[in-house]
């Protein structure tokens, strides 16, 4: 064995090589390596699982507000001729409509007459991809109900409040 000189001014040995242990470096370098990756790996899944689920989430809500549009639009626009004659326990189905809602979002609403004055307004919400496939689906139902004004109409004109005229106009009482 060669001797090195020591600071101290004693003269030591060099410390005795391990032989037995002459790839130990490359093993936990591998390790490292693999616990690394597994790390790595298991943080891009749980993003990704985080991602669709947000756009899933996403698709969800657009299908309900379609769902919502299609049972307020048909409320709103009420096709009386339509629905008023339908006998009771009959329903009808309206063309899909929602292009104003934007691309991939539609609704199709069915309306069934119940009674004399109740309907069931039911209106599925799709939300679909680029394809044509549906992505989310809502469903919404609207019991509406007809209120039949009773109006006692005892002349030609009546009003609840003082009524203005333009000046060419004339309002006589005598029967005509």
């Amino acid at each position: 064995m060669r001797r090195i000189p020591d600071p101290s001014g004693r003269a030591g040995r060099c410390p005795p090589r391990l032989e037995g242990e002459r790839g130990i470096a490359l093993v936990v370098a591998v390790l490292a390596l693999v616990v690394i990756g597994a790390l790595v790996a298991g943080t891009f899944f749980a993003g990704q699982l985080e991602q669709r689920s947000g756009l899933n989430s996403l698709f969800a809500a657009q299908a309900f507000e379609a769902a919502e549009a299609g049972a307020a639009v048909t409320v709103g626009a009420w096709d009386a001729p339509t629905f008023n004659a339908l006998p009771i326990g009959a329903d009808t189905a309206l063309a899909p409509g929602g292009a104003a809602l934007g691309r991939g979002v539609e609704y199709a609403v069915t309306v069934t007459r119940l009674s004399g004055t109740t309907f069931l307004v039911r209106s599925e919400g799709t939300r679909r991809d680029a394809a044509g496939g549906p992505l989310a689906r809502r469903l919404v139902g609207l019991f509406t109900r007809l209120e039949l004004p009773a109006l006692d109409v005892q002349a030609a004109l009546t009003a609840g409040s003082a009524v203005v005229l333009g000046p060419a106009a004339d309002v006589d009482g005598t029967d005509a």
